[in-house]
């Protein structure tokens, strides 16, 4: 790095990082105008201009176009996203009540998911999708579900439903005149759930990722 900060870069650059951490993208002028309690635009356009002299961000011409250095390598590294773990979804028969938990964050490198915002994790419970894939990985028991809230949901989506106040995670398909939610499981105790098309039944997302837990 080219330089030492003063406490007020610091914070600045602290700033930056978390809300990296937080949203997966860099804040806006006003939002970090906001958060430093900086008078002006000017005064924190000042402020990301001795950091980029200093070698700790690079930013570019595009909105939140702000992007940090890493201290080691020198080179542009865009922090991780903190995807929210909500509580757990059932990959069987609906028992898991739909609570929303702290369960801590995990952390995701954003091109692993494509950049993608608005995002929850859930902990599968239950065998009933375990020879579903998504981009080649299995959905088995005590995997990261990531869900997309609000995305649209077409045929042949993982879809997580909310039945009877419990999470599901099941295959979508819609009809003309039913919703069926389908298991893909090695144990043929999983059996479908057939609903009204126009049943008041809440889907939370779409799981556009699996990532498998170590532990």
């Amino acid at each position: 790095m080219g330089g030492i900060l003063t406490k007020k870069q610091e914070k600045v650059l602290k700033t930056i990082r978390k809300y990296y951490l937080d949203t997966g993208q860099a804040p806006s002028l006003g939002e970090l105008q906001e958060f430093l309690g900086i008078s002006t635009k000017r005064g924190v356009v000042n402020h990301l201009i001795a950091l980029e002299k200093k070698g700790y961000i690079i930013r570019t011409g595009s909105p939140r176009g702000i992007h940090v250095v890493d201290n080691d390598e020198d080179i542009v590294y865009e922090y991780l996203i903190g995807v929210p773990i909500l509580g757990y979804a059932n990959a069987g028969t609906p028992l898991v009540r739909a609570e929303e938990e702290n369960l801590g964050y995990i952390k995701i490198d954003p091109k692993l998911i494509s950049k993608k915002t608005d995002l929850f994790a859930l902990i599968v419970k239950g065998d009933s999708m375990d020879l579903a894939k998504i981009e080649d990985k299995n959905i088995e028991e005590g995997d990261y579900l990531i869900v997309q809230k609000d995305a649209e949901i077409k045929d042949g989506d993982v879809v997580v439903a909310i039945i009877d106040n419990s999470a599901t995670v099941k295959r979508f398909k819609k009809g003309d005149r039913m919703i069926t939610l389908y298991p893909e499981s090695s144990n043929p105790l999983n059996q479908p759930i057939f609903l009204d098309k126009d049943t008041d039944v809440m889907f939370n997302g779409k799981v556009i990722k699996v990532l498998e837990n170590p532990i």
